[in-house]
């Protein structure tokens, strides 16, 4: 008998006083920014949620009340799309804390005892089979962290091309919270790294389920520099069309492994010879 709700919630355009700039200097929430993050989401967040093989969940996705006109006509579209997205619209930050607080209860019945809390940023995405991974280790634990600790970093250098490589970290920021309905704040409670020091914890790291982008517009994700990079990645695995593929060269990829290899090797020699 199923006694838990599974809740994903995304922060689309929901505005903040601590983001200021892009990476590359450019305003957030601009009409800019929005006809490039529409796009992304489109392209690959959303297909990654509409391709999962565990339907059961919920996705709240966060927007600004000031949302103009023709992008609601999309998020419309979307909500046509896929049952399971539920589009809240906020006038900023500390509403949205406290609508999620308030949305979720709606979701529960009378066989619910448990809620599962995911956090997923508008530009990433999740393997086909995350979802069902995340409730496939549920137990009724209350302050249980479910850490899916292997996924891919995807970076788009250009047009249609990209490197990639592993992303493995504990408590990363897909990571999953499990609590009893009768007090829930959800995983958004504490920044994602402090999950790594809750005495309940159940970790997953036998397959790569996520996908992290890096883009132009990122607010904060860097490209790891010294993880290993790789040139193939099962897009479809990740919902992911073959026209918005990006491109992975082999021969940049083996370039940079075997100089990352070197370089840990003479960092290895150093030590010795200290």
């Amino acid at each position: 008998m199923e006694t838990f709700k599974h809740i994903i919630s995304t922060r689309f355009n929901v505005p903040t006083e601590i983001w200021k700039t892009t990476r590359t200097g450019k305003k957030p929430l601009s009409d800019e920014w929005l006809e490039d993050r529409f796009e992304i989401f489109r392209q690959y967040c959303f297909p990654s949620f509409k391709n999962q093989s565990q339907k059961n969940f919920v996705w709240l996705v966060f927007f600004d009340i000031l949302t103009p006109q023709k992008y609601r006509e999309i998020i419309s579209d979307i909500r046509e799309e896929c049952e399971q997205f539920h589009p809240v619209f906020v006038h900023d930050f500390q509403e949205m804390s406290t609508r999620l607080l308030e949305i979720i209860p709606q979701y529960f019945d009378h066989k619910t005892e448990y809620v599962i809390t995911t956090d997923i940023d508008n530009d990433d995405m999740i393997h086909r089979s995350f979802v069902a991974e995340v409730q496939k280790n549920f137990k009724p634990v209350h302050n249980l962290a479910i850490d899916l600790r292997l996924g891919f970093q995807l970076t788009k250098t250009g047009g249609n091309k990209g490197v990639a490589n592993y992303y493995y970290q504990v408590a990363n920021p897909f990571v999953s919270l499990v609590e009893k309905i009768s007090d829930f704040r959800t995983v958004t409670k504490e920044n994602h790294l402090h999950y790594r020091n809750y005495p309940n914890i159940v970790s997953e790291d036998t397959s790569p389920l996520f996908i992290q982008f890096i883009h132009e517009n990122n607010l904060m994700n860097e490209t790891f520099q010294n993880s290993k990079r790789i040139s193939k990645i099962n897009y479809s695995d990740f919902g992911i069309s073959k026209e918005n593929e990006l491109l992975l060269s082999d021969m940049t990829t083996f370039v940079f492994n075997t100089k990352r290899l070197l370089k840990n090797a003479l960092k290895i020699l150093s030590k010795r010879h200290q």
